[in-house]
């Protein structure tokens, strides 16, 4: 080792276990477990990366060679899966004597997970005559003199040999019988042979030329295989169950406002040598529905100690420049930026120096109404264990899974195997375990969708069964409903929750209505328009003021999934039966109101509650159509209010 590494790389093939043969001569296994040598295994990720390999190590590929080896000069690195491995002896010199060395012996076994050999086991003997019979009881010999078994050959019974028996060919072994009923039947050892049954016909004749007829059964059991037996009939074959059932995973999106950044150009200002330095910047717009943050950054040039700087955010309002934040801090961000026009002043002390100060700034935008995929969590399980009806049954435990990819099932190797779908990808290993990962910039409308897998579970002796697995695509920011019945179906939306109708039903005007009065349409009176199959009720009216009526039960409802399925709502109404708890954010009244309006009215009692999210205050008491209200604005966006009819409680 004068290079003080040696790799070697070696592979498992496709559909087969490995097992890493490891030798040292016993001179190197001592320098080798004295300290300073270290080995490493690893396996291709497939894109020209190496993955540390877990078995024989602590999990990072570095191998326990004292574990693995301990006074033996040969280790087994064994339950290696299909892939390319590369194993790594490392010398480290200042840690051992010069001229010290290793050298390692290595072989891999592979071992196909779908051809088996069978291996005979050992003979069956016994007695047809003595032993219980299938029932429990011996034969019964009777009082006609000794009784000698006589067996079927060339078509006709005859006297079995009483010396070295009578050997008659089964369909999955050979027997040898006795005249006294002893035998043994030795198995051939086909792998196909296990579960099915050899049966052998003999006549029992004693001396007073009395016979009786029964039939020796063999059953071709295996440790390897779990083979169910029929505990009435002996000749029926044995049952080698094994079965796949359907799993469900989950995998979660959150939901988030579409952010963009923008460098802005910066502010710039030459300092005089006497007196205070000012600049004004460009104007800022920040669009209607949309809030921003603008940061900022002061540097002088020629200056190694920036001087005392002081920059002003301001908002232009009633055609005024009024300042809303100040800062003296080099780097700053100011936040909570609404719709509206903005722009930075700064102004900066004498330095009695030629210098320039610029500010660097930077725009980041959050679109109200625009949202996108964000945070994505993985769906993970266990194929043979997490089932929507129970573990699978392997029926044996060489039983071997595989997952369908592209038409062909597929043996996963070390790293497991991948399957695309149609909104994530599934890797699958050898012991049944999963990761399912969403794809990067999934659409908002594929939540609520559902992604199908199949798998397939085969036994040594042939036996197959597939079974599916179905990942939802779910979202903790809509409320939606699952049918566990039909787990491949899309979600749909929670109780409570419809898309409003668009259309405004005009009131008709008579002035020969029931009370007697003339007729007469208010832009404030709401009519309500059923929404067939939902609780809620949609309100439109004459003057085009949309709203929604619960008529559900008590419920807790989150304004945020009806974000995309309403617009144009100006109110809601809880009812004054239900007790209804209504969580909403500045967010969600942006999105169902629409750009035409920038007030939410809630109606209700004091049964109902109103849970905000994000930063807002209370403030004056307003009465309209009889009605008194609290009216509570956002920090964020002070152009958008709330109004909550007084009795409801609001946290």
């Amino acid at each position: 080792m004068g290079d003080h590494t040696k790799t070697q790389e070696f592979s498992v093939t496709e559909g087969s276990s490995g097992t890493l043969n490891l030798e040292f001569a016993q001179a190197d296994l001592v320098s080798l477990l004295g300290g300073g040598f270290s080995a490493i295994l690893e396996v291709s990720d497939g894109a020209g990366g190496w993955l540390p390999v877990q078995q024989g190590s602590n999990g990072s590929g570095l191998l326990d060679l004292l574990g693995l080896f301990g006074q033996s000069t040969t280790a087994k690195i064994e339950g290696l899966e299909a892939g390319q491995y590369r194993f790594t002896l490392k010398l480290d010199p200042g840690l051992v004597s010069i001229g010290a060395g290793a050298t390692a012996k290595l072989s891999v076994t592979n071992e196909s997970q779908t051809d088996f050999t069978g291996v005979a086991g050992p003979d069956v003997v016994g007695n047809v005559i003595t032993d219980p019979g299938f029932e429990g009881k011996p034969d019964v010999p009777g009082n006609g003199g000794p009784v000698k078994v006589q067996v079927e050959v060339g078509g006709e019974f005859v006297d079995a040999d009483a010396t070295t028996g009578t050997v008659l060919q089964g369909q999955y072994g050979q027997l040898t019988i006795f005249a006294n009923g002893a035998y043994k039947y030795t198995p051939n050892g086909e792998v196909a042979n296990i579960g099915k049954v050899d049966a052998f016909e003999y006549h029992l004749v004693n001396g007073a030329g009395g016979s009786a007829a029964a039939t020796l059964y063999v059953r071709i059991d295996s440790p390897s295989v779990d083979v169910t037996w029929s505990t009435t009939d002996p000749a029926a074959p044995g049952v080698i169950a094994t079965v796949a059932n359907d799993d469900l995973g989950t995998a979660q999106i959150d939901i988030v406002n579409v952010v963009s950044e923008a460098d802005l150009a910066g502010l710039t200002y030459n300092l005089p040598l006497i007196g205070t330095g000012t600049g004004t910047g460009a104007t800022i717009v920040v669009a209607a529905d949309t809030t921003a943050n603008l940061g900022i950054s002061v540097s002088a040039t020629g200056l190694s100690l920036l001087p005392d700087t002081t920059v002003n955010l301001q908002k232009l309002i009633d055609g005024v420049w009024t300042t809303q934040q100040t800062t003296t801090l080099a780097t700053h961000t100011f936040t909570g930026l609404d719709a509206g026009s903005y722009r930075l002043t700064a102004s900066t002390g004498s330095v009695l120096s030629l210098s320039a100060i610029t500010v660097a700034q930077k725009l980041t935008t959050t679109f109200l109404t625009q949202f996108v995929a964000g945070e994505m969590t993985n769906a993970t399980g266990n194929l043979l264990g997490d089932s929507l009806s129970g573990p699978d049954v392997l029926g044996s435990p060489l039983t071997v899974l595989s997952v369908l990819v592209n038409g062909v099932y597929v043996i996963p190797g070390q790293t497991g195997t991948k399957v695309d779908g149609e909104h994530g990808t599934l890797t699958v290993f050898a012991d049944g375990k999963y990761v399912y990962t969403p794809h990067a910039g999934l659409a908002l409308d594929e939540i609520g969708q559902v992604d199908k897998f199949t798998y397939k579970l085969t036994t040594p002796t042939g036996q197959e069964d597939t079974a599916d697995v179905y990942i939802r695509i779910d979202s903790p920011d809509r409320d939606l409903v699952w049918d566990d019945a039909n787990p491949g179906s899309p979600a749909t939306e929670g109780a409570g929750f419809a898309a409003a109708s668009s259309d405004v039903v005009d009131q008709a005007v008579s002035g020969d209505d029931s009370a007697g009065s003339e007729g007469s349409a208010d832009g404030d009176a709401n009519d309500p328009v059923v929404v067939d199959d939902t609780d809620f009720t949609h309100v439109g009216g004459v003057a085009g003021a949309d709203g929604l009526l619960w008529e559900g039960g008590d419920a807790a409802i989150n304004l945020t999934d009806l974000i995309g399925k309403v617009s144009g709502v100006q109110s809601i109404d809880l009812n004054d039966v239900s007790a209804v708890d209504l969580t909403l954010s500045l967010e969600d009244l942006v999105s169902i109101t629409g750009p035409e309006s920038d007030r939410l009215m809630i109606q209700g009692d004091d049964q109902d509650s109103v849970h905000l999210t994000g930063d807002w205050s209370a403030g004056v008491t307003q009465v309209e159509n009889g009605l008194e209200y609290v009216i509570y604005t956002s920090q964020e966006d002070e152009t958008h209010q709330l109004w909550v009819q007084s009795g409801i409680s609001v946290v």
